[in-house]
């Protein structure tokens, strides 16, 4: 995919090489936070600069899973040309304003991980900036990972109620480029279930059973028989709080879990993490 940089976009590979750290990019959905990001990631490995990606845009995620947040390390061109995780955390839900607490984490988890291994890191969010639930997911998560930077982008000042709010961190107001184009409602659902497909590959799919997990929903363990979750729903497999892969609920009984999953092995999986997305509900529409 060719990309066409926006004049100023050489600088912020500039300050990014100098300052290292952390860089958050917010914006509203369709302002081109996905393609800067690309750009960014691009320019710094054919500077030799490692650098990590935290995708924690749920919705219409450009590395991970929908549903999930994201991580990968970039240390040469083979691994832009492999846009795809090596982390997830499974958040459980398109909707980040259904448990802010869980995005925040989640994304505070991917985070530490990469600090742990490059100095550069970029994290991409979710479209949602308006009203009270955007201004506390991204002030929320600016507190969380305390940035050395923030790529603003913006059309007019739709962000400017959250930037009013940002002390000791550097800014960059840059403007949303005109070549964006906005994605229609169909066009989302096509993108997530196109994702899906690929991670859920029939050649690829086994049929597993698990008894004696714990379940979490939505951040809190439970007991299944409290909540009814149908055939199709999105489950993440977990070794503790780290999700080791995706599945499909085939049925659920009392502590024992029937699902579909491209894991080779449910070795260590001892959680069992709930979604709110049905597979085989019309708007993911994937039929396995």
């Amino acid at each position: 995919m060719e990309i066409i940089p926006e004049s100023e976009w050489e600088r912020l590979i500039e300050e990014l090489v100098a300052d290292k750290g952390t860089a958050i990019l917010i914006g509203a959905t369709d302002s081109g936070k996905s393609t800067l990001t690309r750009y960014l990631i691009e320019k710094l490995v054919s500077r030799d600069s490692v650098t990590s990606f935290v995708d924690s845009d749920i919705g219409q995620s450009s590395l991970g899973i929908p549903g999930t947040i994201s991580m990968k390390i970039f240390g040469k061109a083979e691994d832009i040309e492999d846009f795809s995780a090596d982390n997830i955390f499974f958040v459980g839900s398109l909707n980040p304003a259904k448990n802010i607490p869980l995005m925040i984490d989640g994304t505070k988890k991917m985070v530490n991980n990469a600090r742990k291994y490059t100095e550069l890191i970029l994290v991409d969010t979710t479209g949602l900036i308006y009203g009270e639930y955007g201004k506390a997911l991204k002030i929320g998560k600016i507190r969380a990972l305390t940035p050395q930077h923030i790529f603003a982008i913006q059309r007019y000042d739709e962000l400017e109620h959250i930037l009013t709010m940002i002390e000791d961190i550097k800014i960059h107001r840059i403007e949303a480029s005109q070549m964006v184009k906005k994605r229609s409602r169909e066009t989302r659902i096509r993108y997530r279930k196109k994702r899906f497909d690929e991670y859920f590959d029939k050649t690829k799919l086994v049929e597993f059973l698990l008894d004696g997990v714990s379940f979490f929903y939505n951040g809190r363990q439970l007991i299944p028989k409290e909540v009814d979750f149908k055939e199709g729903t999105l489950i993440g497999l977990n070794h503790n709080e780290d999700t080791k892969a995706l599945g499909i609920l085939l049925d659920l009984e009392n502590t024992s879990i029937t699902f579909k999953s491209p894991i080779q092995s449910v070795k260590g999986i001892n959680r069992v993490i709930l979604g709110d997305i049905n597979l085989y509900e019309q708007e993911v529409n994937i039929l396995l």
